[in-house]
């Protein structure tokens, strides 16, 4: 029976297989997509935003690989970097987001590739890998870092 202070392998293998299929596919649309908008439709800031969206699903990608394999009880202090990560992808996502869709409502412009509005959408993907990725890595730094189960051990104490 494992104590407290041992990290368990609290997710089942099914739930970490779907995280990971659905960062890796994260991955592959966010990096087609930079060649997309830069190849054929030369809509660099559209490319720019896919990109970042691509890198961040590939570092969440990253963390339930590291998860799955059980590498985090020795360096679970990389999370809280992770988690700062995660709240600057989303803070560029939600700026870009609202920058974007301004200017495609001041242009008048309509739904094509190059609009700002398809921009948009990959802002919003930006900001939801960047919310994942801050949620993912805080859910598993709560259950490695030694700090945080000695104060779900006082909660329960005085419960």
């Amino acid at each position: 029976v494992p104590s407290k202070l041992e990290p368990t392998m609290a997710l089942s293998r099914l739930r970490i297989g779907f995280r990971t299929s659905f960062a890796a596919l994260g991955t592959v649309v966010g990096l087609s997509a930079v060649i997309c908008w830069l190849k054929v439709f030369r809509s660099y800031d559209t490319a720019a935003f896919g990109g970042l969206s691509g890198l961040t699903a590939a570092v969440a990608l990253t963390v339930h690989i590291l998860y799955a394999r059980d590498q985090w009880g020795a360096s679970y202090r990389w999370l809280r970097g992770l988690m700062l990560a995660g709240c600057f992808v989303q803070l560029a996502g939600v700026c870009g987001f609202v920058a974007y869709l301004v200017l495609g409502i001041n242009n008048h412009q309509a739904l094509v590739p190059t609009s700002y509005y398809i921009t948009c959408v990959w802002c919003f993907l930006t900001w939801k890998w960047g919310f994942l990725l801050f949620l993912y890595s805080r859910g598993y730094r709560r259950e490695f870092d030694p700090s945080y189960q000695r104060m779900e051990e006082a909660a329960e104490v005085k419960a």
